[in-house]
């Protein structure tokens, strides 16, 4: 499609638009080939993620330490006021 310009706007003129219908049939659309299924069927099999349980386990104990940090400073007499 052509870029419309302010100029053309202005001047009242409509960019001509002309469209092509898809040269490809209905039933190529519709229809995988073999070898695309093939591929299609592989990129579903599960990934392996164990990695990243690690990081969230280090994660989790961080946030709990932490958690636990706050929670005996609230007990600490010389922080209130």
């Amino acid at each position: 499609m052509a870029k419309k310009s302010r100029r053309n706007r202005a001047r009242g003129k409509v960019a001509e638009t002309s469209r092509q219908p898809d040269a490809r049939p209905a039933q190529q659309k519709a229809q995988p080939s073999a070898a695309k299924a093939q591929v299609m069927a592989a990129s579903l099999q599960p990934v392996n993620y164990d990695y990243v349980k690690s990081d969230l386990v280090r994660i989790a104990v961080i946030a709990g330490v932490l958690l636990l940090i706050l929670i005996m400073l609230t007990f600490v007499p010389a922080l209130k006021s």
